[in-house]
């Protein structure tokens, strides 16, 4: 295993009265010590070199990431600094001495990244990534799911008195749960290792992930000692481990969070891996669903991904929920009740959503969320004060939208209606509003006349010279619901 700068220093100054100073980096890319060779001018990138002071070259070529563990004082060592680590040590140490402190040191982290290696082939299991970290991290770990659930962790004594997590209850206590969500700025979109204050301790965190999915996070709790720069990259490493040990046993994130990850594939539209298919297999009598897409209301600030997905699963009892393309995308059984529930949620949460029609095999999630994407987009025109739209409603919406390519209506016209639409431009008496109002009513003579206030005899008349500037058979069914079809398009409401 390659290390740092600082994991060579902090374990050598154990042993030994060392400085640190130069330029070092935080990246594990550095090889195992060699003694330098006096009269070599090139020192090569990534390469640890045990030196004397007083042999080091006057114009030496240093390349990147060069780290001299350095016995004694120099003039010319002040040329090194600007351009390299230096692990500075008396020159009274003994350099053979030195260089088996320092292979000592990697053969500790090596023997661990070995027992991690171990680990992976032989079950997999977190907990052992955990204890088999401990005296490399130095401080109390633990592991939660994509759920919020307890999947391993150390020093219990540590989490259950000093920090009251109940160790013995699936997850994290309601009140627990809101203080780590907030103070974690409820980030479970976030890449990069997170160094924050949890709980009045300061704690650092890593995000674990399948490719944009998350699956849970590691958070390591300063108590034992303070942080050091080289604990990002340590962390880093034994997330990613934990990561290749969520992949080689997706049931450690546990069932939910892996059919999730599968409904999130199909609607991506994305193949689904052996395990993912046979999760599916095993929800096949989920019952009766309906996917809801989520949205901030126009007048508030969006709230984090993560937060909202776990209230939305702890509302509704089998439901799954999980950031999808800026917005919120659950799956939630179809019950008795379920309207009344939402609209609570979407009131505390200042939400909106969209519906779809109810569907029973998951692996139909991707038509169902396009149900509801397009009811929660189109249903803010047709009803912009809602806040639950279903699918249901707006249908004939979309269909005319598709239908006209969300051109201009007027581009649609025939003929006869660009006629009708000029006589209107220089006449009190709408052609285009009385043919409307007629096939909306099915053509039916007592009804429009109603409808529009008119004496029958007048409508007739009416109808009569608008069929002349037509100079179509409106009793033709196609050439009757092209018209409707764009008459109605005329008027319907736009997207938000």
């Amino acid at each position: 295993m390659r290390l740092n700068a600082d994991i060579i220093y902090h374990n050598l100054k154990d042993v030994l009265d060392v400085a640190i100073c130069g330029i070092c980096e935080n990246d594990l890319v550095l090889y195992r010590p060699e003694f330098y060779l006096d009269g070599t001018p090139c020192f090569l990138k990534n390469h640890v070199y045990v030196c004397s002071a007083d042999h080091l070259p006057d114009d030496p070529v240093i390349e990147d990431n060069v780290l001299l563990i350095c016995l004694g004082e120099a003039p010319q060592r002040e040329t090194f600094e600007t351009q390299c680590g230096i692990l500075s040590l008396s020159g009274q140490e003994d350099i053979f001495r030195v260089f088996n402190v320092v292979q000592d040191i990697f053969n500790k982290y090596e023997a661990w990244e070995a027992e991690i290696s171990r680990i992976l082939r032989h079950n997999a299991s977190t907990q052992a990534l955990l204890d088999a970290s401990k005296e490399i991290l130095d401080n109390p770990m633990l592991l939660i799911g994509a759920d919020f659930s307890y999947l391993a962790y150390t020093e219990s004594e540590y989490l259950t008195e000093k920090l009251g997590i109940r160790l013995d209850s699936p997850t994290f206590d309601p009140d627990l749960l809101d203080v780590f969500l907030s103070l974690h700025e409820l980030a479970t979109d976030i890449k990069e290792p997170l160094l924050l204050s949890l709980m009045g301790r300061s704690t650092l965190s890593v995000n674990l992930f399948d490719a944009d999915h998350y699956l849970g996070c590691i958070t390591v709790f300063g108590e034992y000692r303070e942080f050091r720069s080289s604990d990002i990259p340590l962390c880093q490493f034994l997330a990613e481990n934990i990561r290749q040990a969520f992949l080689l046993k997706p049931h450690l994130a546990g069932d939910r969070s892996s059919l999730r990850s599968a409904i999130r594939q199909i609607i991506r539209g994305e193949p689904l891996r052996l395990e993912q298919r046979g999760m599916l297999r095993k929800y096949e009598d989920y019952g009766e669903t309906v996917c809801i897409v989520f949205r901030p209301a126009s007048d508030s600030a969006p709230l984090p991904s993560g937060y909202v997905s776990s209230l939305i699963e702890g509302q509704f009892k089998d439901s799954l929920a999980f950031e999808y393309d800026g917005r919120i995308v659950a799956v939630i059984p179809w019950e008795q009740g379920v309207i009344q529930q939402l609209g609570a949620l979407l009131r505390k949460l200042r939400l909106v959503c969209g519906i779809s029609h109810p569907f029973r095999d998951l692996q139909e999630s991707a038509y169902a969320c396009y149900q509801a994407s397009a009811a929660l987009d189109t249903g803010a025109g047709i009803d912009p004060g809602g806040s639950v739209h279903r699918f249901e409603d707006c249908i004939l919406p979309l269909l005319l939208r598709n239908a006209t390519a969300e051109l201009p209506a007027r581009y649609f016209y025939t003929e006869g209606l660009s006629r009708l639409a000029a006589h209107d431009e220089s006449s009190p008496v709408s052609y285009i509003d009385t043919l409307r109002t007629y096939l909306d009513n099915n053509m039916s003579i007592a009804e429009t006349a109603r409808k529009m206030n008119l004496h029958r005899s007048s409508l007739i008349d009416r109808l009569e010279r608008i069929n002349q500037i037509l100079d179509r058979d409106l009793r033709d069914p196609d050439h009757r619901l092209a018209i409707q079809i764009v008459l109605s398009a005329e008027r319907a409401p736009h997207a938000d």
